[in-house]
């Protein structure tokens, strides 16, 4: 298959790290999905992929017993089942799926004690702790990562929909009693990039007051496009629109 491939001597720039090279196709374990990549996200994790900092990720999984020499990556993805494992039963060949980004062993003693699977020991981010990533025809994930790609969506939308959204959503909904709701001042850090769009989009649906916080240089436009109720310019004070509560 084709794949955008890192290898440490090219560690650097992702313009020279990454380099479009022939490799086999994966194999799959017995509760695993060999899925056809449609179209693949970009996320921000595998610029350090290609730098080999903060973590150099192919050492980091030969010291775990990995003898792959390279790194593919990518972290978003949607594509169409192409292969199961023996063990897989929640999705079936010709399936469309998109393909969540949180990466664990549902067999893990924590999680088998009840344990959120995302605070297991065994978590990964697939396609950079992992290997196989979305950059590639084909990726390899765990049946769990498999959601069925609603019909609504195209494949550009949906592979660029869990990473960023999922994460959103989990930090504005899911930290009873700290939930967003009708009225809520919401401060968004970094409401220009990935995670922050998604995130104002998020406490709009639900109601809330978004405040984008964005860096000097950052897209202000883009943190606007996404309908901020206002924007602060980090390090200057300088911002756009009437805060929250403001009289």
């Amino acid at each position: 298959m084709y794949a955008a491939v890192i290898r440490p001597e090219r560690y650097g720039s992702p313009a020279g790290a990454f380099a479009v090279e022939t490799v086999a196709v994966p194999t799959i374990g017995r509760r695993q999905v060999l899925v056809w990549v449609m179209a693949a996200g970009v996320n921000f994790n595998n610029v350090w992929a290609a730098s080999g900092r903060p973590v150099d990720v192919v050492d980091h999984r030969r010291r775990r017993g990995s003898t792959d020499e390279f790194h593919i990556g990518g972290s978003d993805a949607a594509g169409v089942v192409w292969a199961v494992g023996a063990e897989v039963n929640r999705v079936q060949v010709g399936d469309e799926v998109i393909l969540n980004p949180a990466y664990w062993d549902e067999l893990a003693d924590d999680i088998r004690l009840g344990a959120d699977p995302t605070l297991s020991k065994s978590l990964q981010a697939w396609g950079y702790e992992t290997n196989y990533g979305s950059f590639a025809q084909f990726t390899v994930v765990n049946e769990g990562q498999c959601h069925l790609k609603p019909a609504s969506l195209d494949w550009m939308s949906a592979s660029s929909l869990l990473c960023c959204g999922g994460t959103a959503y989990r930090q504005l909904c899911t930290w009873t009693p700290h939930t967003v709701g009708p009225g809520d001042p919401v401060l968004i850090w970094g409401g220009a990039g990935g995670l922050g769009s998604a995130a104002i989009q998020f406490a709009r649906q639900f109601g809330a007051r978004p405040v984008g916080l964005r860096a000097l240089g950052k897209d202000t436009g883009r943190v606007g496009s996404r309908r901020a109720a206002s924007l602060v310019r980090r390090g200057t004070g300088l911002r756009r629109g009437v805060l929250p509560g403001a009289r």
